[in-house]
């Protein structure tokens, strides 16, 4: 842990450390963690676990696991990353008011852009896990190469029908070249000839 001002924190997911432009910084930083991808049980939500952990031992009882954390991106712009394990930071900012915006990744007038990515969750035939927003200039933990499975993180692909088809043009397929639609339009990206749109994601503070 580090000695910093007060102020709100997010999580920085994918990259060891804060933006300094934004004047966010560390609280700590460690390793994307939750439960095994296929397990009914267990938490729901992805942690940042610490890189100097306190554990206990406590005998008896039923227990459940928690493990790291996966990027599951074969086939796409980050192919290079796939089975690579997930980084992560705690930052804190000044601001008093942080929200993940789910498909932008431009501003309104007043507030601040911490990071932008894409939003990730789980497998859509695993057991359901919270969206994050994963950073778009991702890292990863060193030496951490193993398909060694636990909690994974995918791409969000947008399926229409219920959600209105335009502006969320609906994905055909993941490729591994995108290109992203100029500002004034729907801030969704396109991949390759397909009109395969990815889910743009940030948190901004005010």
């Amino acid at each position: 842990m580090r000695n910093v001002a007060t102020g709100n924190t997010y999580i920085r997911w994918g990259r060891k450390s804060c933006p300094d432009e934004t004047g966010a910084r560390p609280l700590y930083d460690g390793f994307a963690g939750g439960s095994w991808y296929s397990h009914a049980g267990g938490g729901n939500n992805y942690l940042c676990l610490p890189r100097d952990p306190v554990l206990v031992v406590i005998r008896g009882g039923s227990i459940r696991y928690i493990y790291g954390a996966e990027y599951q991106v074969t086939e796409t712009i980050w192919n290079e990353l796939n089975n690579d394990d997930v980084p992560c930071v705690v930052c804190i900012t000044p601001n008093t008011n942080i929200v993940m915006v789910p498909a932008k990744d431009v501003c309104r007038p007043g507030w601040t852009l911490e990071y932008a990515g894409y939003l990730m969750t789980t497998f859509k035939d695993y057991t359901a896990r919270d969206y994050v927003c994963m950073d778009g200039q991702p890292e990863s933990i060193t030496g951490s190469q193993g398909n060694e499975n636990g909690a994974v993180f995918f791409f969000v692909e947008v399926r229409c029908g219920s959600l209105p088809c335009d502006p969320y043009k609906e994905v055909l397929r993941m490729s591994s070249m995108m290109k992203k639609l100029d500002s004034t339009n729907s801030q969704l990206n396109i991949v390759n000839n397909d009109e395969a749109s990815l889910f743009n994601a940030g948190y901004l503070v005010g």
